[in-house]
């Protein structure tokens, strides 16, 4: 018989021999009880008002005590055990009494030694067990149990179940453990408690020591939603934020005001000091840059010598005073190179003006 079923059957047996314990009580107080050897009796029970007040006072404290002792067990309350033993230190005053005056000295010794036997199962280590401080979650109860591994090595585990498991006694919740939850079967289980943790919703920052090729030591930050293989919960790091990865939703670690230092590659050339485009913008039609002509408006300082130019990636060839005259010089420019046009418009962008015909075949 497992620990847990010797715990709630000892239990069981302790509660029914209580009550019945009682019920006799109250049944030879009426009938031939101590206070019966001093000229009272169930015919004055009404008649006298001090016979009546004792009975209630008992019929009271003694239910009270009886219900709040089979609270205790059920809910396995840390207090249940003194209580239960400071009743029956009580309770045994009455035997005692009823040996003194020589009222049914038998059965007054047989009752004082059912308290005995009481209070000595009461002090035993089985209820101690029966009443440590057992930790539930919801409907699952965390047991305990001690494993020897191939090494000799005794190791003590620790799981939730929501039923009697073969093997495992209750326990209690073991110092710098906390309760984490699977996403997957939504079981609990102990992980390590870190004060201090900076969590961002349901993801917990984790750091990593990593070793370099050149030997250096590096600490890595992540964030992760479960336990990683390797990582420790870790606080926010000094001259951090969090940022949030726009496409994944995922939040990550970056330095504060990392975005006025942070720019991208543009070209550095400008057209009358106002307008950038990068390669890629002019190139949109996936040639080259070096095969394409542009038509832009506002040519560079110092070289003005009209309000449109034509140039390609890095020379100008031409200035003109209308945009027209600059179209037809980049086209005649794009027939001889076999390149395309892209004239500028009025906010920026370009368009296309001029592509060659494929060559046939």
């Amino acid at each position: 018989m497992s620990e847990i079923r010797r715990g709630v059957l000892g239990a069981a047996v302790f509660l029914l021999t209580l009550i019945g314990v009682e019920i006799y009580f109250f049944y030879s107080f009426l009938t031939h009880g101590i206070l019966v050897s001093y000229g009272y009796s169930l015919d004055t029970l009404y008649s006298s008002l001090f016979y009546l007040s004792v009975f209630l006072f008992l019929v009271v404290v003694v239910s009270v005590a009886v219900t709040v002792i089979l609270y205790g067990f059920i809910k396995r309350r840390m207090w249940t055990r003194r209580f239960a033993l400071f009743f029956l230190v009580w309770a045994m005053l009455w035997p005692l009494w009823g040996i003194l005056v020589w009222n049914h000295v038998f059965e007054q010794v047989v009752l004082l030694v059912i308290y005995a036997i009481l209070i000595l199962y009461l002090l035993t280590s089985y209820v101690k067990k029966y009443f440590s401080n057992i930790f539930r979650y919801g409907k699952y109860t965390l047991y305990k149990r001690e494993v020897v591994l191939k090494s000799g090595k005794k190791l003590t585990i620790y799981f939730f179940s929501e039923h009697e498991p073969k093997s495992g006694v209750p326990t209690a919740m073991p110092d710098g453990y906390t309760v984490g939850i699977n996403p997957r079967s939504n079981m609990p289980y102990l992980e390590k408690y870190y004060p201090g943790v900076y969590k961002y919703g349901k993801y917990t920052l984790y750091k990593r020591k990593v070793t370099l090729e050149s030997g250096k030591t590096l600490t890595i930050y992540f964030f992760s939603d479960h336990k990683p293989k390797s990582g420790t919960p870790t606080g926010m790091p000094d001259g951090y934020v969090v940022g949030v990865n726009p496409r994944s939703g995922m939040p990550y670690l970056r330095k504060k005001n990392s975005n006025r230092n942070s720019s991208k590659k543009v070209d550095s050339k400008k057209v009358g000091n106002k307008n950038v485009r990068s390669e890629k913008t002019m190139g949109e039609t996936g040639r080259k840059p070096s095969n394409v002509i542009y038509v832009v408006s506002k040519p560079q300082p110092g070289s003005v010598r009209g309000d449109w130019a034509v140039r390609s990636h890095g020379k100008i060839f031409s200035h003109h005073r209308t945009k027209q005259a600059a179209i037809r010089e980049a086209r005649r420019i794009a027939r001889e190179r076999d390149a395309t046009v892209m004239v500028q418009n009025t906010d920026g962008t370009f368009s296309m003006g001029f592509k060659p015909r494929s060559k046939k075949k």
